[in-house]
């Protein structure tokens, strides 16, 4: 694979953390990148305890130092050599800085203070990585979190230039279809970078993380943007991931495509990265996979929605997999008990309830194709209606999802059953935020979504000035949320859906990049 010089890298690729690699000299720099694999990421936070991960390329012990109002605590970690991070075994990756797989180093803090600001250092190989966390608050602080899917990452983002761009319903533009503006590399950090100066809570990624989930290359580069040189926003502030069809893709060819074992062996890398706290599923093999996260008065559930019983029906979301680890969450399936379960304990304890997952069930795009008709996809998120039900009936705030890599609100109303009894009727907001990092795909003819409320393809309209773009159209971006009290003490949740906006001169050339709130905000009271 062609290799880019950093001094041919445009301008709107330089992120804080190759600035600091200039200045400080990038010699130094790189040598540090070859100590760390991965840099310090935050994982699974409570009010008493968080967890510290990071990748090595050798197999060095390493300190870190913990501190707070001037106490230090110093802790050593014990490093392991993990298999399920080698190089894909059934073709060879092209060419990459690893080739070996790396060391994981993970402490398990605890004892903590609860909703408190941490300093911490890590000292690996000579070299030394400074951050901070915050524990998790109590049940009445407001927080902020945000919620993005489908970034995609691979090397290629860099290389293969800037991808297809539909141009929306009513655009002043000629053409129908043109090249967007940056590639996906710099349009994820940009994403990333506006994400990170809203300082949330934490992060949110609804699925599809890399490219091929069983390409090790592709897991780096998606590294490199959240704790890496483009970007370090893990760090400091935890990600909650789903899993995504992506992940079960071992890659294209010879690289196992949607086979079991190729999927096995891409979830376990995602398995490896990641520590959520436990879901005590009957088989081991579906731990990791779905679970449930308290933070402050906020519940957010995560499922696994890969892969649907019967195969090869309606209600199978990857017709393509088969006989893989992934659980079914059909009713009467262990995940689909445990959902209820969650949902009945949050609605009593908590004062919000979220929920994601990969396969947007109303949806515009490519996969929300109905069964049976000629443009199906084979991985229609329409089989997951099966649990909208359930999420109306424990009064679900709203439902974040991917897959069709649009950017659109969906509103389906329903009956919800109160603690008394009683009815009412409570809408389920239903988001696909795939506009992470990767495709900037326009709806999908033949697709079946009677609750569509907002599509930004077609409803936020791509205006220009020449060859300026001065408002409109699709972008990379997210969703953010914003759970408050307002002036009268009540709580109440609005969900804003954000664009990273390239700003262009009159050429048509980016010159900076603004965080652009699109219409049709959401404020949802509990």
């Amino acid at each position: 694979m062609e290799t880019v010089h950093p001094k041919m890298i445009r301008w709107t690729r330089v992120t804080l953390a190759v600035w600091c690699c200039w200045m400080a000299g990038a010699e130094s720099c790189f040598a540090q990148e070859a100590a760390f694999r991965v840099y310090p990421y935050i994982q699974n936070p409570t009010e008493s305890a968080v967890t510290i991960r990071w990748l090595s390329n050798h197999p060095d012990q390493a300190s870190v130092e913990v501190k707070r109002k001037g106490c230090c605590s110093v802790f050593v970690s014990n490093p392991r050599l993990v298999e399920s991070l080698r190089n894909n075994p059934w073709g060879p990756e092209a060419a990459d800085r690893y080739e070996t797989p790396p060391f994981l180093h993970s402490l398990r803090l605890e004892r903590l203070c609860p909703d408190t600001l941490y300093q911490y250092t890590v000292k690996q190989s000579g070299y030394e990585f400074e951050s901070e966390f915050r524990t998790s608050p109590p049940a009445n602080r407001p927080i902020r979190f945000i919620v993005f899917s489908d970034c995609e990452t691979e090397p290629e983002s860099s290389t293969s230039g800037p991808i297809d761009w539909p141009r929306g319903r009513d655009s002043n533009r000629p053409e129908s279809v043109g090249k967007y503006l940056v590639d996906q590399t710099i349009g994820f950090q940009q994403n990333l970078r506006i994400m990170a100066e809203r300082k949330p809570d934490f992060l949110c990624v609804a699925g599809d993380l890399v490219e091929s989930g069983g390409e090790q290359r592709d897991w780096d580069e998606f590294w490199r943007h959240l704790s890496g040189k483009y970007g370090r926003v893990c760090s400091s502030t935890p990600i909650f991931p789903a899993i995504g069809n992506h992940e079960n893709y071992g890659g294209p060819g010879s690289f196992g495509g949607y086979s079991a074992e190729a999927a096995n062996f891409g979830v376990s890398k995602y398995l490896t990265y990641f520590e959520v706290p436990s879901n005590s599923a009957t088989n081991p093999k579906h731990r990791g996979r779905y679970y449930r996260v308290d933070y402050g008065p906020v519940a957010l559930i995560t499922l696994d929605s890969s892969d649907g019983q019967p195969a090869n029906t309606g209600s199978d979301t990857n017709h393509n997999l088969e006989g893989s680890d992934a659980p079914d969450f059909n009713p009467g399936s262990e995940q689909y008990q445990w959902l209820e379960q969650q949902l009945k304990d949050a609605q009593r304890t908590r004062r919000f309830t979220f929920v994601q997952f990969h396969h947007v069930p109303y949806g515009s795009g490519p996969h929300s194709v109905p069964f049976g008709q000629e443009k199906f996809s084979g991985q229609s998120g329409i089989a997951m209606r099966v649990l909208v039900p359930l999420l109306q009936k424990y009064g679900v705030d709203a439902l974040f999802c991917g897959h069709d890599e649009m950017l659109e609100l969906s509103i389906v109303s329903g009956d919800e059953h109160l603690n008394n009894g009683s009815r009412r009727t409570r809408p389920l907001y239903i988001y696909d935020v795939g506009i992470g990092g990767d495709g900037l795909r326009g709806p999908a003819a033949g697709f079946d979504n009677p609750f569509r409320k907002f599509l930004v393809h077609d409803d936020f309209v791509e205006k220009w000035e020449g060859n300026r773009l001065v408002s409109g159209g699709k972008h990379y971006g997210h969703v953010e949320v914003n759970v408050t009290k307002n002036d009268n003490g009540n709580w109440q949740a609005s969900l804003e859906m954000v664009h990273a906006f390239p700003v262009t001169d009159d050429l048509g050339k980016v010159i900076s990049w603004e965080r652009r709130v699109l219409p049709n905000s959401v404020m949802i009271a509990p």
